[in-house]
């Protein structure tokens, strides 16, 4: 359809009722109009260019079609258009991106200005065309952004990712070991051979925050486990309380007389929290094991 030069009229009216209606009515205009928009969403007008950028919002949420993607991604991915265009344009892209989208913003994983827009896309869009370019650019942005693609693998629970992050977990860049196994935690996939967490040596206290929570993250996905068991049990043996509630929680879950046995002794902590905690884990198994009896 041609561009409705009415309606890009009113957008860039000087009349900011006219701005504000047309803006509102954008859902029923053609997505061919989106061009014309980010073009005026540039301008030294702010009030102009918010306009025009409410409207390529309001189009996005009442059309969520390919056509509408289409546009976003030409706009997104060209330097015809200024970076926060393309940057507003790619947040919307994220909401309504399809296959086709993927390979064109995964050109923008290498752009300083645009990669961390372009991953959040990514992140976002679904199938696997996206989850495969995300693993293929974790080896191959630049060394500072490959930890925010691997958080995004994270986020999206990619299972292939999971040799990935063993490999990566080795790393003697703390930061970059613990970004790879919070990602492992999240995916929670068992991996095919044996693999380490990452020593707490040379870690600072909030990563090692972050690489403990991600074990017990990978426990819960483990489910009634001797290695999920495991787990919890040494949770129990730290000695700092939201980590032995941790545990507690992680065993009740469990559900086992082996859980309930690891319990019991905390059922006498020092720690009232703790204690709380172990109680209601230790009557919670108590009364699934009652059901089961009849």
């Amino acid at each position: 359809m041609p561009v409705n030069s009415e309606f890009i009229g009113r957008i860039r009216s000087e009349n900011k009722d006219s701005r504000f209606d047309a803006w509102r009515a954008a859902g029923s205009e053609s997505p061919d109009n989106l061009p014309e928009l980010a073009k005026l969403a540039a301008s030294e007008n702010l009030s102009i260019a918010k306009a025009a950028r409410e409207a390529m919002t309001t189009m996005t949420h009442a059309k969520r079609d390919a056509a509408v993607a289409s546009q976003l991604t030409a706009i997104g991915t060209s330097a015809a258009y200024t970076t926060p265009v393309r940057t507003h344009a790619l947040r919307l892209l994220s909401l309504v991106g399809e296959a086709d989208a993927v390979a064109p913003v995964a050109k923008l994983l290498t752009d300083g200005d645009l990669r961390e827009e372009a991953i959040f896309c990514l992140e976002r869009i679904p199938g696997k065309e996206s989850e495969a370019a995300m693993l293929t650019a974790a080896t191959q942005v630049p060394a500072d952004f490959q930890d925010r693609v691997i958080a995004a693998l994270g986020h999206r629970k990619v299972a292939a990712a999971t040799g990935l992050c063993v490999r990566e977990m080795k790393s003697a860049k703390k930061d970059h070991a613990v970004a790879a196994v919070k990602a492992f935690g999240r995916i929670g996939a068992k991996p095919a051979t044996p693999f380490a967490f990452p020593p707490a040596t040379g870690l600072s206290p909030f990563q090692a925050i972050d690489a403990y929570d991600a074990q017990l993250r990978y426990a819960d996905a483990q489910g009634n486990t001797k290695e999920a068991i495991a787990i919890y049990k040494g949770a129990l043996a730290r000695t700092e309380p939201h980590w032995q509630c941790a545990g507690i929680i992680g065993l009740a879950k469990v559900g086992t007389p082996e859980a309930a046995t690891l319990i019991h002794p905390l059922l006498k902590s020092k720690d009232r929290t703790v204690r709380i905690t172990a109680g209601k884990a230790w009557d919670k198994i108590a009364k699934a094991e009652a059901a089961k009896a009849g």
